[in-house]
C-alpha cells in the first residue's frame, strides 16, 4: 500500500480544479494554521442555539451594544418600527422607542454607535435617536434638523453620511458633523465646528469607517478627513479613485482593519492602503452564488474569541427574505470558509449576568443552550449572537455542524512514486485525519477527460480500524469529498491509497 498524505490546505474556489493548490469546497468550518506551510486547520463551527424566546413586532433590522457607567452590559435592537433594550431580568426585548415610534423603509435599516454614555442609532427615514445608557428609559431626537444613512464617531464628532435635510433634500453624497463633544448640536458654528462637506465625483456615501483618521466609503472611491481644526475643521483628500464600497450592510471594522465588498470582491483597508482578499479565491465564487438583489439581508460581525469575520447573506438558492450562507475570513491567516446560516441576522453582543433561578425557564438541563462554562452566562462578554425573523435570540452553542471538503482535482499517477509513465491510477481507499469523537464519510469523483462531468462514488462510512474508505476507482484525474458528522474537534489532512494503472 503507498499512502499518500494531501494536508488540507486553502479554500480557493475560483481557480481550476486541476492543479489547484486549494481546496474545492470548505463548508460548515472556520480557518486555522495549519502544521506547515499552506497547510490549513479546520476546526467546527456550532448551530444557532435557543438564548431567548423573545420577539420583536418585526424583522430585525440592527443592534447595538454598550455598557453603563458601573459596566453593565447593555444590549439593544431594532426593526422597522421600535428600538428595544434586552432586558437583564427577563431576557425580552423591551420597547423603549421615542413617543410614535418610527417608519423605517423597506430598504433601509438602523446604522449605530456609542459616544460616551450615549448609544446613537440612525435609520434615514427617522430622526436620528439616541439614550443615555446610564438612564436606559427612551430613545429621543439626537437632532432634527439632518439624518443620516451612516453614523460613526472621530476626534469627538458624531458623523453622520448620505444625508438629508429640509433645505436641501437627499444628498447622498454629503458628510455632516456636529459639534465637538456635543453630539446634540448641529447648527452650522465656526465656534462648535459643526459643520458639512460634500465630497463630489465618487457616488454615493456607503459607509465611514474610523481609526486615527475617518475615512469615506463611496460607491467608486474612498476619502480621507483629517481633522485640521478651524476653519476647515476636516481636511479631505481622495485616498482611493475607481474602487469603492457596493454593499454598505458589508462593512466591519476589527482591530483597525476595515473590510466591505466591492463590485469585484472583497477589500480590507488599513492604514489608508487598500488591499484585495479574495480575489483568485473567493471573489468570483462569491459573486457568482450571492444574490445581491437581497444584498440589504446581509449582516456582519467579528468572532470576539477568534481572528474571525462572518458575513451572512442570501445566496440564489435561499428561500426569498432568508439569508441562508455565511461566509468566513481569518484576517490573520488570510484563509476562507463558508457555512450554513443557522440564524437570520448575526451581530455582535455582550452577555447579560443569569442566577440560578433564571435557569428554571429551560424546564431541564436538556434544554440548556450551552455549557456553564460558557460566556453566555456571565455577564459582560462579547459574544456572538444570533436572531431569528421574529427577534428570537440564539447563541451559537448548539451541535456542531457537518463538515464537508471537497480536494482539488489531481493526477494522481503522477503524484505517487512507482511509476512515472502512468497514465491512469486506481483509488483504494482514502482516510481523513481529524480529532475528536466523529464519523467521517469519504466519496471519490473520477473522470476521463477535462471536458467531463465528475462521476462521484457512493458515500462510504471509514473503518473503525483502518479509518480508510475503500474503493477501486480507475481513471485519469480524481477528487475526494469527505463529511466529519458528530463531535469532532479539529481537522487538517487526507491519505490516499492507489496505485498507478496504464502507461500511455
Amino acid at each position: 500500500m503507498v499512502a499518500l498524505d494531501v494536508p488540507f490546505t486553502s479554500f480557493q474556489p475560483d481557480l481550476p480544479a486541476l492543479g489547484n493548490p486549494g481546496l474545492v469546497r470548505a463548508h460548515n468550518c472556520s480557518p486555522g494554521l495549519g502544521a506547515g506551510p499552506g497547510a490549513v486547520t479546520f476546526f467546527p463551527l456550532k448551530r444557532a442555539s435557543l438564548y431567548s424566546d423573545t420577539t420583536m413586532a418585526s424583522m430585525p433590522l440592527g443592534s447595538a451594544v454598550g455598557q453603563d457607567r458601573f459596566q453593565n452590559a447593555k444590549v439593544y435592537g431594532a426593526d422597522a418600527g421600535h428600538l428595544y433594550k434586552l432586558s437583564p431580568s427577563t431576557r425580552d426585548w423591551t420597547d423603549i422607542s421615542r413617543t410614535g415610534g418610527y417608519l423605517t423603509s423597506a430598504t433601509e435599516g438602523w446604522k449605530s454607535v456609542e459616544f460616551g454614555s450615549l448609544q446613537c442609532f440612525t435609520n434615514y427615514s427617522d430622526n436620528p435617536q439616541f439614550i443615555d445608557m446610564n438612564t436606559d428609559v427612551k430613545f429621543a431626537d439626537l437632532t432634527t434638523l439632518v439624518k443620516g444613512r451612516h453614523i460613526n464617531t472621530h476626534k469627538g464628532f458624531v458623523i453622520l453620511g448620505n444625508t438629508y435635510d429640509a433645505l436641501d433634500g437627499a444628498v447622498p453624497y454629503r458628510l455632516r458633523w456636529s459639534g465637538l463633544e456635543s453630539p446634540s448640536d448641529w447648527t452650522f458654528s465656526a465656534a462648535t465646528m459643526s459643520d458639512f462637506q460634500d465630497i463630489q465625483g465618487f457616488g454615493s456615501i456607503q459607509g465611514i469607517v474610523t481609526d486615527d483618521s475617518c475615512y469615506v466609503l463611496l460607491q467608486r472611491g474612498i476619502v480621507q478627513a483629517t481633522f485640521v481644526g478651524s476653519p476647515y475643521i476636516f481636511q479631505f483628500e481622495s485616498r482611493v479613485t475607481g474602487k469603492g464600497c457596493s454593499v454598505s450592510q458589508s462593512v466591519i471594522t476589527v482591530e483597525g482593519k476595515h473590510f466591505f465588498l466591492s463590485d469585484d470582491g472583497f477589500y480590507m483597508l488599513q492604514g489608508g492602503q487598500l488591499q484585495p482578499i479574495g480575489m483568485g479565491k473567493i471573489d468570483k465564487w462569491f459573486l457568482e452564488n450571492a444574490d445581491l438583489t437581497q444584498a440589504n439581508l446581509m449582516t456582519v460581525a467579528a468572532d470576539p474569541r477568534e481572528t474571525l469575520v462572518y458575513w451572512q447573506f442570501c445566496s440564489k438558492n435561499a428561500v426569498a427574505g432568508k439569508p441562508d450562507m455565511m461566509l468566513i475570513y481569518n484576517y490573520h491567516t488570510g484563509e476562507w470558509t463558508t457555512a450554513d446560516a443557522t440564524s437570520h441576522f448575526i451581530f455582535n453582543s455582550m452577555s447579560l449576568p443569569w442566577t440560578i433561578d433564571q435557569l428554571d425557564e429551560f424546564g431541564s438541563l436538556d434544554n440548556v443552550p450551552a455549557s456553564f462554562d460558557d460566556p453566555v452566562w456571565s455577564g459582560g462578554k462579547n459574544l456572538l449572537w444570533g436572531m431569528d425573523q421574529t427577534g428570537k435570540i440564539y447563541s451559537f452553542s448548539g451541535s456542531k455542524l457537518e463538515l464537508s471538503i471537497e480536494t482539488p482535482e489531481f493526477q494522481l499517477s503522477r503524484m505517487l512514486p512507482n511509476d512515472s509513465q502512468a497514465d491512469m491510477a486506481t483509488v483504494h481507499g482514502a482516510r481523513p485525519l481529524f480529532e475528536g469523537d466523529g464519523t467521517a464519510r469519504i466519496s471519490v469523483g473520477t473522470k476521463s477527460l477535462q471536458n467531463t462531468d465528475v462521476v462521484w462514488s457512493e458515500l462510504k462510512e471509514t473503518n473503525a480500524e483502518t479509518g480508510f474508505a475503500y474503493f477501486r476507482n480507475q481513471s485519469r484525474y480524481q477528487r475526494i469529498r469527505l463529511t466529519i458528522s458528530g463531535d469532532w474537534n479539529r481537522a487538517f489532512s487526507l491519505q490516499i491509497d492507489g496505485k498507478t494503472a496504464g502507461r500511455r
